[in-house]
């Protein structure tokens, strides 16, 4: 038998789902808010009525805030791992400017599909909180030193621009980030949808074409 969430007695409520859809509209929920409106913003009420799920649930399945917002992140980054590891695996065997450029695209198909990604790091990294170092030891120095090597061996053979490490994987975050972060923008002042396919693909190949040299 499926198990599924419990249900506060004495009221009428909603429809019981499966344990696990219902942890994933919770943390679905909360990637929304958090990235809207930061960790202080986002109340946990707030999140439980975007998700559709009673309060209570909440605590129940995450603990507090805190840990949600721990939750929520690490399911986003697990999804991002996944897919730049499939991306690594694919090019296996290829030249290092092969897996640069096959890696930047998919690392900006992400950034279209997960804008919350994005605008949560801006949130929260501004900072010093306890927060800020869980990104930090979690999620960017492991990204990090995956990306650094193939970064290194095309400055090496000059098909990158020379400078630290840090800086170019900052721009090419940023770069890749920028207008699905700032869909909303860009749509004002260029009356383009970022979220469409063409405009994805053309994103990725100028991300590459100014950072590559011939």
């Amino acid at each position: 038998m499926t198990a599924t969430a419990p249900r506060r007695r004495g009221r009428p409520g909603r429809a019981a789902r499966p344990v696990e859809e219902t942890r994933a509209a919770i943390l679905q929920a909360a990637l929304t808010l958090f990235s809207q409106r930061g960790f202080e913003g986002a109340a946990m009420r707030d999140i439980a009525a975007l998700a559709g799920v009673e309060h209570s649930l909440l605590r129940y399945h995450f603990g507090d805030k805190g840990a949600l917002w721990r939750a929520a992140l690490r399911r986003l980054i697990d999804h991002m791992d996944e897919e730049m590891a499939q991306s690594w695996r694919a090019s296996r065997g290829q030249t290092a400017e092969a897996r640069f450029r096959q890696a930047v695209r998919d690392y900006v198909r992400y950034c279209a599909r997960n804008p919350e990604h994005a605008r949560i790091m801006v949130q929260e990294a501004a900072g010093e909180n306890d927060r800020v170092a869980w990104i930090a030891e979690e999620i960017v120095k492991p990204q990090h030193r995956r990306t650094a090597r193939v970064l290194e061996t095309l400055m090496d053979e000059g098909r990158l621009p020379r400078m630290p490490v840090r800086s170019l994987i900052y721009i090419l975050s940023a770069g890749a980030q920028a207008p699905f972060t700032l869909a909303g923008e860009v749509k004002a002042a260029y009356g383009v949808d970022t979220s469409q396919e063409a405009e994805i693909e053309a994103h990725a190949e100028a991300l590459l074409s100014l950072l590559l040299r011939d």
